[in-house]
């Protein structure tokens, strides 16, 4: 059966498809949903990716996809296929893009070693449960546009245009996870998952991301979001000012 509407919230479905501000919902499952829904992980675990067809199976054939499918339903999303996977703990991974990975290993570029890529239309994180003092941020990246020699070379191979080599970046997202929150972001932007939470503050910050390693890869505990991003921008301020002093003794 769909999955229960009363256990989902209204999501506002005014997004454009051509938008690099990533979008955030909060509260989007009611707290037994998301008890049903970690039960469900849990027992899936992370072995494997899987694919759901929306032609073939239109409200899902699981509850982690009865839940994924009204949650498009809300946002207005038709997409036909949607790939899904689990993850159960705080864990980095490096700024990336999500992209076809059997293409890209099978396709190259002409005359180079270089994948063809293509990306989702959209990437989403949904975040379900997490210790109390944990923030675990998603970083979302925005990108100058490709220029006229890329979109050409990306025609001529058939790739994903928006995809390729980083392109100079131009703003940063910053997301801590939330039980209940949802994050959604073009599918080709840059997006990572620093931990510990302050792992890119650098060396002058190592007691303060050892700490925050040793309380389960957070900053001080009990901070609110609004909190927690100032504290990310005065540790940014520090280690930009500490390499300005060190360029300055160096001369």
């Amino acid at each position: 059966p769909p999955f229960p509407r009363d256990m989902l919230c209204t999501l506002s479905a005014a997004i454009s498809l051509l938008s690099t501000t990533p979008r955030v919902f909060d509260s989007v499952f009611a707290p037994s949903a998301i008890r049903t829904l970690v039960a469900a992980g849990c027992d899936r675990s992370h072995s494997f990716t899987t694919v759901l067809d929306r032609e073939v199976s239109r409200s899902g054939r699981t509850v982690l996809e009865r839940a994924l499918t009204a949650v498009l339903d809300e946002l207005g999303d038709e997409s036909r296929y949607v790939e899904y996977w689990w993850r159960g703990g705080h864990r980095r991974m490096d700024s990336h893009r999500d992209v076809d990975e059997a293409l890209c290993r099978s396709r190259s570029h002409a005359g180079t070693a270089v994948g063809v890529q293509r990306c989702p239309q959209n990437g989403h994180v949904l975040y379900l449960e997490l210790a109390e003092e944990l923030r675990g941020p998603t970083c979302v990246w925005e990108e100058a546009p490709p220029d006229e020699a890329w979109l050409s070379e990306a025609a001529a191979a058939e790739a994903d245009s928006r995809a390729g080599p980083p392109r100079e970046l131009t703003a940063l997202h910053v997301v801590p996870a939330r039980p209940g929150r949802l994050l959604r972001f073009r599918g080709d932007q840059l997006h990572a998952v620093p931990a510990p939470a302050g792992e890119w503050l650098g060396e002058a910050e190592e007691t303060a991301t050892r700490r925050a390693a040793d309380t389960a890869d957070a900053p001080p505990p009990g901070l609110t979001e609004a909190e927690f991003l100032r504290w990310m921008s005065r540790q940014q301020e520090a280690k930009a000012e500490a390499a300005a002093e060190a360029e300055e003794a160096e001369e």
